[in-house]
Parts: structure tokens; C-alpha cells; sequence
């Protein structure tokens, strides 16, 4: 069996060169517990992206994507933009990403909590953790976060019971293994309908989720924004059928959180032919990561 496994390992990666472009973009990422994924630290590497297109991603040593080697040692940032491969920049290289556009357009500087595929719970983790490990004075006064209806999937395969003790080796065996990534392959990120609407319920996990994230986890919830916009549907169109953003922005009203609604200017952009998400993925582009970034700036001016 064993003498099969390691053939079966030898053909693949001889016969193929995607996979391995998969399992090298696993490797910058690493186990913190028993489930939670982050960044590793001090990444520096070049991926290739499905439309055939580089980017690089640079992280620090606390594990936090960055511009440049030598960010944040001047001075501390207040504005903090968390959530997930939206925020992070996913498929972006450095110089178009929501935070280089912050720096270099708006002269605002912007730490980056964002780590791809990663749940409701998993953004407050990790913002928690960065929270309670700054120092008083260099708390953040505005935090953004751009959020997607992706939430509802990722929530849903939160790591539990039994699960969550054996997930380690799995995410090992992925991280090594073509055979084991070609047997069990990871579900795609952003990713949460096939293009047929469907209206997330009340009840659904993800909103037990955002309600505790409000009610009990976010320190000082008046400081955070939620920005949101279209989502990519199939087609490759803006998906404007989609009724959970209605739903979800009316969850956020209720919660007092307020919210920047960027789906207008989104579909507007488009129409006109701009870079709004990546081909064959659905991630933003340039040109939708510098909408986010144009809100966040008019945002922070008006209640700086």
C-alpha cells in the first residue's frame, strides 16, 4: 500500500504543475491550535493566479501581509482593516491591493488582519488577538471590514468535536501531498452559491456568529465600518440576485454597525469595463480593490 501511495505521489507531480502551484500557496500559510489558519510568518513569494497573472505577497513576523519590508517601523497605524481573502488581497500584487492604494493615494496607512478562508469566528479570533497584543496607545481608532456572503460556507465548515482534533493531519497531508490534495481537494474560497439565489435564514450559523462578534467579541464596535459589494456570480457577472447582502446589511443596522453599500457603484464600474474581479475566480481586481480603498478614505476623513 504504502509502495502505491509514494508511485502514485511520483506520477503526479511529474505529470503535472498546477497542483504544485497549489500546495507551494498552502505552504505560506500555517496551523495556529488546533484549526485556526494563519499567515506564516515572513512570506515572500510569487504565485500565478487563474488568469495567468503574478502576485506576490510579503508578510512580517507577525504574520500580517505587508507592503514592504520595512512597513510600520516608523510609526503605528490606527486604521485596521481585518476580514478575510478580500481584505487580504487574494490574487493582488502588493501595488494594487486596497492598502497600497490607502498608502500611496491617500496617504493613510492600513494594518492588514486578514487571512483567506477564514470564517466569522476565525476574523475575530484573530482580531482579538492582535487587539490584546498592542499596546494601549497604538489601538486602532477606525476598523474596517470588507465583508462577503462567503461567511455563510466558511462558517459552516468550522472544525468541531471530533473534527477539530484530527484536522492537523489533514492540514499536513495537504500542505505535502499532491495525492492527498488530488483525493481530497480543497473547496474554492469565495465561493458560496452556484448562481441560483438562495436567502440564508435567521437561524443560520453565521449570524449566531456576527451577533456574538458585535455583542460580546469587538472591542469598542463603534470604531468598525463593514463595507461590502457584489459578489461574482458564475457568469462572471456582479451577482445583483444575490438577497443575502439585503438581509445581511439590515443585520448590521440592527447591530448599530455602520456599513458602507459599494453594490451600485460596483455594477456602475463594471458596466464601463473596469478590472472588478479576477477572471475565472471571482476575487476582487485592481479596480474593485481601489473602489474599497476610495471608501475607506472618504470614510476615515469624515469621522477622523
Amino acid at each position: 500500500m504504502l509502495l502505491l501511495l509514494f508511485l502514485g505521489e511520483v506520477t503526479l507531480r511529474f505529470l503535472t504543475t498546477k497542483p504544485a502551484e497549489e500546495i507551494r500557496y498552502k505552504n505560506i500559510h500555517c496551523l495556529k491550535g488546533f484549526s485556526e489558519i494563519r499567515l506564516c510568518p515572513d512570506v515572500d513569494e510569487v504565485f500565478t493566479r487563474a488568469d495567468g497573472k503574478s502576485w506576490d505577497i510579503l508578510t512580517n513576523n507577525t504574520r500580517e501581509r505587508i507592503l514592504s519590508k520595512t512597513q510600520f517601523l516608523n510609526s503605528p497605524t490606527k486604521v485596521w482593516l481585518i476580514g478575510d481573502s478580500m481584505s487580504m488581497g487574494y490574487g493582488l500584487p502588493t501595488k494594487e491591493t486596497i492598502a497600497f492604494v490607502l498608502e500611496n493615494k491617500f496617504k493613510l496607512k492600513v494594518r492588514v488582519l486578514a487571512v483567506d478562508a477564514i470564517g466569522t469566528n476565525g476574523i475575530l479570533s484573530l482580531y482579538l488577538h492582535s487587539y490584546e497584543n498592542t499596546k494601549q496607545e497604538d489601538l486602532p481608532t477606525h476598523v474596517y471590514w470588507i465583508w462577503n456572503p462567503s461567511d455563510f460556507i466558511d462558517d459552516e465548515r468550522e472544525k468541531t468535536g471530533f473534527k477539530k482534533i484530527i484536522y492537523p493531519l489533514h492540514f499536513y497531508l495537504t500542505r505535502n501531498l499532491l495525492l492527498y490534495q488530488y483525493l481530497i481537494p480543497s473547496p474554492k474560497s469565495n465561493v458560496y452559491t452556484n448562481g441560483v439565489p438562495y436567502l440564508y435564514p435567521n437561524s443560520h450559523i453565521t449570524y449566531t456568529n456576527l451577533n456574538q462578534f458585535f455583542t460580546k467579541g469587538m472591542q469598542n464596535k463603534e470604531r468598525l465600518t463593514v463595507l461590502f459589494s457584489w459578489g461574482m456570480a458564475p457568469n462572471g457577472l456582479p451577482d445583483t440576485n444575490d438577497p443575502n447582502y439585503d438581509r445581511a446589511n439590515e443585520f448590521f443596522q440592527k447591530h448599530g454597525i455602520r456599513n458602507l453599500d459599494l453594490r451600485i457603484k460596483t455594477e456602475d464600474q463594471f458596466a464601463k469595463g473596469k478590472k472588478i474581479y479576477i477572471p475565472n475566480d471571482g476575487h476582487p481586481d485592481r479596480d474593485l480593490a481601489e473602489i474599497f480603498a476610495e471608501a475607506i478614505a472618504d470614510d476615515y476623513q469624515k469621522h477622523k
